[in-house]
């Protein structure tokens, strides 16, 4: 799928013409003397439809921020880049690939290579170009020391596990579709894409597995959560990672693809620094307790992370990327349901030519099973939340550690019967009307910085108990939900609900941190829809 078109183009904005006679500032495509989210959409609308735009010399001079004679998607990236952090430098912070001295471990560039390595305990495995995966790779080692590195291409696209061969190869769904399967301790990623599974993309699970290093690493379009840590899972460390776009719409109707699922008896010390979880069909982050799966998850650490727009169903059928200008996404399940049975659905789609009421209805199959249009809305069990931190079955004995952490855009499902209740920071552990567990406050927890808006509601925090909060508590926007709960709609929406203690803001530069929100938002597309690893981005909106 090519980069998404930028917010200023949905729906079909006018073309831009030329304003001014200005010389040309790199980066300043309008020519308004300033570098702004807008110069970066009006590149990438010269991507898409070239001379259509009517851009003068100056104007396309100013597009080619890296100076390499065309303007592409990189060039709308680094503008965005310019916009969030003026410092920005293309040869200081983005420079052209420089992969490492391969000499100290294999370069694997086939699936058969790559499990040859492994089978020979291979310390250091550099991994070229798309890998096909047609089984999964368990990892079982105790201390296994072992690296994986993504090789960057020439083009600047990251190294994958493309895990399709394996999920196409299953007849029922469940772990043995898992990805990466670890049991082991002492594995690294790094600069990898993994994705296409047929369950986790990785699955850490079992108290004597853990200890593992994600770095730079990109989850996606898997058939479960993107990642997966349960039943004693500890000690690991997630850096600059994008989970989104996991789904099970044909087994479970979006019920348990989580971006990272650290629940279910999940060991301690799980760490997550400037993560982002993104249009998964259930969370962002899911902490879910149950006692029965052997203990609850005792504490995990969130700082930097960023969690938009999950648990929405219009995300896997099309509709939402119809609806919001964005190119036609082809790895979804139902959409390549509907190419193949309908040869002109592109076309009609890239055309404008389709009806968001009357959608088209195609049955989906994988893995044994199949499901509709009708019943994946009417059975919809996707959560729309960014941070979940519990369930009913959370206690006092939990902790979790949040720093300058944002949760957005997660708004239900419009009116469809669908659970809609939509939270950015989501305790889970009850509403302080209900009387389960006599009203105890449940799960300790440290918070430095947080931003939360346009959710249904966005902050739900009241049975959590703070030791302690500081800087910001920022909160706007609240949306409305559904029609159908008439209740709330009427009275406009559903309050936050904060701990004791807490603080809640409305602030007075909303509209500023909104906009610098969404053009980071933007950029981080114009990385992962071409193929490319965003690593470190850090949306400074607190300092």
């Amino acid at each position: 799928m090519k980069l998404k078109l930028m917010s200023a183009l949905l729906c079909g904005a006018v073309m831009l013409s030329a304003v001014t006679c200005n010389a040309a500032v790199k980066g300043d495509v309008d020519l308004d003397n300033k570098i702004t989210a807008t110069d970066a959409t009006f590149a990438m609308q010269y991507t898409l439809v070239g001379s259509k735009t009517n851009f003068t010399d100056e104007q396309i001079k100013a597009a080619d921020f890296d100076e390499d004679g065309v303007v592409t998607a990189s060039d709308a990236s680094y503008i965005l880049q310019k916009t969030l952090r003026p410092e920005f430098d293309i040869k200081k912070d983005d420079p052209k690939p420089d992969n490492p001295d391969t000499s100290d471990g294999v370069v694997v560039a086939s699936f058969d290579e790559l499990t040859n390595a492994i089978s020979a305990g291979e310390k250091k495995i550099y991994v070229k170009g798309s890998i096909y995966c047609t089984n999964r790779l368990e990892l079982k080692s105790a201390n296994a020391g072992m690296e994986f590195y993504g090789l960057t291409n020439d083009d600047g696209t990251g190294a994958a596990f493309n895990f399709a061969g394996l999920r196409d190869s299953q007849s029922s769904s469940g772990s043995g579709g898992t990805g990466i399967y670890i049991s082991g301790t002492g594995y690294s990623f790094k600069n990898l894409i993994i994705e296409n599974a047929g369950d986790c993309g990785v699955r850490i699970t079992g108290s004597s597995a853990g200890d593992c290093t994600f770095t730079n690493c990109v989850f996606r379009y898997n058939n479960n959560s993107g990642i997966s840590v349960t039943k004693g899972g500890h000690d690991n460390k997630f850096y600059n990672c994008d989970s989104y776009r996991n789904g099970d719409i044909v087994q479970k109707s979006g019920a348990d693809a989580d971006g990272y699922s650290v629940k279910l008896a999940a060991g301690a010390g799980n760490y997550f620094y400037n993560c982002r979880a993104w249009e998964n069909s259930d969370d962002g982050w899911d902490s879910y307790d149950r006692k029965s799966d052997g203990g609850l998850v005792p504490d995990v650490t969130y700082i930097e992370c960023l969690a938009w727009h999950n648990g929405n169903p219009d995300t896997f059928t099309g509709e939402y990327d119809y609806k919001m200008g964005y190119p036609l996404d082809k790895n979804l399940i139902y959409v390549k349901a509907l190419i193949a049975a309908d040869s002109s659905f592109e076309h009609k789609y890239n055309n404008r030519e389709l009806d968001l009421n009357n959608w088209p209805q195609v049955t989906m199959k994988l893995l044994g099973k199949t499901n509709t249009y009708s019943k994946l809305y009417s059975a919809w069990g996707g959560n729309p939340n960014g941070f979940k931190f519990g369930s009913a079955e959370s206690d006092s004995t939990e902790y979790r550690y949040i720093e300058n952490c944002i949760a957005f855009d997660h708004y239900g499902n419009g009116g469809k019967p669908v659970q809609y209740r939509a939270k950015g920071f989501d305790q889970n552990c009850g509403d302080t009307d209900e009387t389960s567990q006599n009203g105890a406050k449940l799960i300790h927890y440290d918070m430095k910085n947080i931003l939360s808006f346009n959710n249904v509601e966005n902050i739900q925090m009241s049975r959590m108990t703070a030791d302690s909060i500081n800087g910001v508590v920022w909160s706007f926007d609240n949306c409305l939900p559904p029609e159908n709960d008439t209740e709330h709609y009427a009275a406009g929406g559903y309050a936050d609900q904060p701990s004791e203690g807490m603080t809640i803001i409305e602030p007075a530069n909303k509209d500023e941190l909104r906009d610098k929100v969404y053009a980071y938002r933007e950029m981080i597309y114009s990385y992962v829809y071409n193929d490319k690893i965003p690593g470190e981005q850090i949306c400074d909106v607190f300092n």
